[in-house]
């Protein structure tokens, strides 16, 4: 591996006018046999928003903190454990390697729902609330909601291609997420 591979940079700020507004936004649908355009339409707006994303999340964050400073690190310790426990079976090739690979989704409202159990069990539900759970589903909600833009698609793959990654970028892949230009590509191997 050369140097180059492990450039991470960080996306650029989209618009505000590009982020929310526009006429791109439509009704997500759920029906099973079109899962997985909606999966893609998710992942490369993840991609592409990555910025935004973190914009809306780090207030949430900082402003609980700001109020229970101990509940908002437990509650990150506890999801962070989750997510280790998570990464580490993937790599083990369980039946949770299949299901996040067909439904990533399920996955992370799965994860979830179990770092909001372990937290009730401790009374840190106020910050878990508001400070993990309320940005993820605002974030998920957008990502799903919103329609790829050409910009949008010519960006995701550009990022696909470059030898730089994203935070973003990273996370999808120590989840197991795999791009459409990833897949293409190891079906052709």
């Amino acid at each position: 591996m050369s140097k180059t591979e492990h450039t991470l940079r960080i996306a650029p700020l989209r618009s505000m006018r590009e982020f929310i507004g526009g006429n791109e936004w439509a009704k997500p649908t759920f029906i099973p046999s079109e899962f997985g355009e909606l999966q893609k339409q998710v992942i490369a707006n993840l991609i592409y928003y990555q910025t935004n994303y973190g914009a809306i999340a780090i207030p949430f964050l900082l402003l609980v903190a700001f109020f229970c400073p101990t509940a908002i690190i437990f509650g990150l310790l506890v999801l962070a454990a989750l997510l280790a426990g998570f990464v580490h079976t993937q790599k083990t090739r369980t039946a949770l390697t299949v299901l996040a690979h067909d439904r990533p989704i399920v996955v992370l409202i799965l994860l979830l729902v179990a770092a909001f159990v372990i937290i009730r069990m401790f009374g840190t539900v106020f910050a878990f609330l508001f400070g993990i759970a309320l940005p993820l589903a605002l974030i998920v909600g957008h990502a799903t909601a919103r329609t790829q833009t050409l910009q949008n698609k010519a960006e995701n793959t550009v990022e696909e291609l470059s030898l730089q990654s994203t935070p973003m970028g990273l996370l999808l892949h120590w989840l197991g997420t795999k791009t459409e230009e990833q897949k293409s590509t190891q079906q052709r191997k």
